[in-house]
Protein backbone atom coordinates (compact mmCIF):
# COMPACT_ATOMS: atom_id res chain seq x y z
CA UNK A 1 0.00 0.00 0.00
CA UNK A 2 2.95 2.46 0.53
CA UNK A 3 4.31 1.65 -2.53
CA UNK A 4 1.13 2.58 -4.65
CA UNK A 5 1.15 5.70 -2.38
CA UNK A 6 4.44 6.84 -3.07
CA UNK A 7 4.40 6.19 -7.02
CA UNK A 8 0.76 8.27 -6.76
CA UNK A 9 2.35 10.91 -5.38
CA UNK A 10 5.85 10.65 -7.56
CA UNK A 11 3.33 10.51 -10.80
CA UNK A 12 1.52 13.79 -9.26
CA UNK A 13 4.76 15.31 -8.93
CA UNK A 14 6.31 14.94 -12.36
CA UNK A 15 3.28 15.94 -14.06
CA UNK A 16 3.03 19.20 -11.95
CA UNK A 17 6.50 19.74 -12.96
CA UNK A 18 5.75 19.00 -16.30
CA UNK A 19 3.44 21.44 -16.60
CA UNK A 20 5.24 24.43 -14.84
CA UNK A 21 7.65 23.95 -17.51
CA UNK A 22 5.24 23.94 -20.00
CA UNK A 23 4.05 26.95 -18.50
CA UNK A 24 7.09 28.72 -18.12
CA UNK A 25 8.16 27.94 -21.80
CA UNK A 26 4.91 29.76 -23.16
CA UNK A 27 5.60 32.65 -21.20
CA UNK A 28 8.95 33.36 -21.96
CA UNK A 29 8.22 32.63 -25.52
CA UNK A 30 5.84 35.18 -25.08
CA UNK A 31 8.10 37.34 -23.65
CA UNK A 32 10.11 37.55 -26.28
CA UNK A 33 8.03 38.11 -28.90
CA UNK A 34 6.45 40.81 -27.40
CA UNK A 35 9.90 42.17 -26.41
CA UNK A 36 10.69 43.90 -29.84
CA UNK A 37 7.10 45.97 -28.69
CA UNK A 38 8.79 47.91 -25.13
CA UNK A 39 9.39 51.39 -25.19
CA UNK A 40 10.69 53.68 -22.47
CA UNK A 41 8.85 57.30 -21.62
CA UNK A 42 9.30 59.94 -19.24
CA UNK A 43 6.26 61.83 -17.90
CA UNK A 44 6.94 65.56 -16.50
CA UNK A 45 4.69 65.17 -13.41
CA UNK A 46 3.18 68.19 -11.34
CA UNK A 47 2.33 67.59 -7.72
CA UNK A 48 4.96 65.46 -6.38
CA UNK A 49 6.04 66.53 -2.97
CA UNK A 50 7.37 63.27 -1.13
CA UNK A 51 7.94 59.39 -1.39
CA UNK A 52 4.72 58.61 -0.89
CA UNK A 53 3.45 61.07 -4.32
CA UNK A 54 6.11 58.64 -5.94
CA UNK A 55 4.98 55.15 -4.44
CA UNK A 56 0.88 56.74 -5.63
CA UNK A 57 1.99 57.08 -9.00
CA UNK A 58 4.17 54.06 -9.01
CA UNK A 59 1.23 51.61 -8.00
CA UNK A 60 -1.17 53.45 -9.77
CA UNK A 61 0.45 53.03 -13.29
CA UNK A 62 2.23 49.32 -12.78
CA UNK A 63 -1.96 48.51 -12.14
CA UNK A 64 -2.05 48.94 -16.14
CA UNK A 65 -1.52 45.67 -17.96
CA UNK A 66 1.74 46.04 -20.04
CA UNK A 67 4.18 47.70 -17.94
CA UNK A 68 7.58 46.36 -17.37
CA UNK A 69 8.94 48.95 -14.79
CA UNK A 70 7.75 52.62 -13.58
CA UNK A 71 10.39 54.76 -11.42
CA UNK A 72 9.50 58.42 -10.34
CA UNK A 73 11.23 61.02 -8.90
CA UNK A 74 9.30 63.93 -6.83
CA UNK A 75 12.75 65.76 -6.57
CA UNK A 76 13.24 66.23 -10.74
CA UNK A 77 9.10 66.04 -11.18
CA UNK A 78 9.06 62.96 -14.25
CA UNK A 79 7.95 59.48 -14.12
CA UNK A 80 9.84 56.99 -16.22
CA UNK A 81 7.91 53.81 -17.60
CA UNK A 82 8.95 50.98 -20.04
CA UNK A 83 5.79 49.92 -21.24
CA UNK A 84 4.62 47.17 -24.01
CA UNK A 85 3.04 49.19 -26.69
CA UNK A 86 1.06 46.83 -28.13
CA UNK A 87 -0.81 46.85 -24.78
CA UNK A 88 -0.89 49.85 -23.43
CA UNK A 89 -0.32 53.68 -24.72
CA UNK A 90 1.41 56.65 -23.22
CA UNK A 91 -2.17 58.90 -23.34
CA UNK A 92 -3.09 55.66 -20.66
CA UNK A 93 -0.09 56.15 -18.47
CA UNK A 94 -1.26 59.88 -18.35
CA UNK A 95 -4.19 59.30 -18.13
CA UNK A 96 -3.41 56.80 -14.75
CA UNK A 97 -1.03 59.64 -13.70
CA UNK A 98 -3.96 62.58 -13.77
CA UNK A 99 -6.40 59.82 -12.25
CA UNK A 100 -3.97 59.09 -8.96
CA UNK A 101 -3.92 62.97 -8.41
CA UNK A 102 -1.13 64.50 -10.43
CA UNK A 103 -0.26 66.55 -13.51
CA UNK A 104 0.94 65.57 -16.09
CA UNK A 105 2.98 68.38 -17.91
CA UNK A 106 4.23 68.78 -20.81
CA UNK A 107 7.61 70.92 -20.07
CA UNK A 108 10.01 70.46 -17.11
Amino acid sequence: MKKIMMLLIAAVLLAGCNSTDKKTNEASANSEASAAEWVEVVINVDGMTCDGCENAINAGVESLDGIASVESSHEEGWTKVKYDKAVTSAEDIEGKITDTGYTVKSEL
